[in-house]
């Protein structure tokens, strides 16, 4: 059954009509001459289209990945199934190898945005191609089909591609498997992090002992000084005067005047 049949079977299970002329869309099939592809329209594939693969009463997206046509028509789709590229594979006579010829659409070539998907399947991508490179904006699609600023964070997607996002929704740090990061997810800068918090702590840690050596120099000088003032006692030194204190006090003590 081909992409026709098929659109013609799901729209009598759905009761629906169809000019038949407007149903002829293009469709081919891989060089495993099973599978057939279609994108939907009355032309041939360009960058852009979206891409389904034909089955019984049925249309699926095509997978992320590469297909060979069997008219010899590389085709590279990103996570939404839609085409990135398009290269066809010509012989080369004088040592028998393919050579790809890239295929422009006009005079110039199909820019088409990096995209991906996160693992929680939202989907991400930036205004730029190729891909994910730091000062890039990065949006994320909503269901709506919307494009909106990604949010403040670190963000793995499918592949394991870490991006790191500030408030504005620029992105300040790219991590691809395998290879060294770029900006704040570079080694290089949690090296200059570590260093830096290293030179903080070692700075706390001078302050500190410098307060602790003040305190323990204040601590001891307080220590060395008396509890109180020291009371001086004069006591008469001759007999006599000693005699006089002594009644003064018995007269005091009985009440008696003066």
């Amino acid at each position: 059954m081909n992409a026709t049949e098929a659109l013609q079977r799901i729209s009598t299970l759905l009761n629906l009509n169809f000019n038949s002329k407007a149903e002829k869309f293009y469709t081919t099939k891989l060089v495993d001459g099973i599978t057939e592809i279609t994108n939907n329209k009355m032309e041939d594939f360009q960058i852009g289209d979206e891409v389904f693969v034909v089955g019984d009463n049925t249309l699926a997206p095509a997978l992320e990945g590469e297909y060979m046509t069997r008219e010899g028509i590389m085709m590279k789709l990103d996570t939404y199934g839609k085409v990135l590229s398009m290269a066809e594979m010509a012989d080369d006579d004088e040592e028998g190898k393919t050579t790809e010829i890239e295929i422009e659409i006009g005079d110039e070539k199909e820019d088409m945005m990096s995209a991906a998907e996160l693992t929680d399947g939202t989907k991400i991508e930036t205004d730029e191609t190729g891909d994910f490179k730091v000062g890039q904006k990065l949006y994320v699609i909503t269901e709506a089909g919307d494009k909106v600023s990604a949010p403040e964070g670190e963000h793995t997607t499918k592949s394991n591609i870490v991006v790191v996002v500030n408030g504005e929704g620029t992105i300040t740090g790219v991590k691809y498997p395998d290879k060294d990061g770029e900006g704040s997810l570079s080694e290089m800068s949690k090296m200059k992090e570590a260093m830096s918090e290293m030179v903080g702590l070692i700075r706390d840690l001078n302050d500190f002992r410098a307060d602790f050596n003040k305190m323990k120099t204040d601590f001891d000088t307080f220590k060395a000084q008396p509890d109180r003032e020291p009371v001086l006692k004069k006591f008469s030194t001759t007999s006599a005067d000693r005699l006089d204190w002594k009644l003064e006090l018995i007269k005091s003590s009985r009440g008696v005047k003066k």
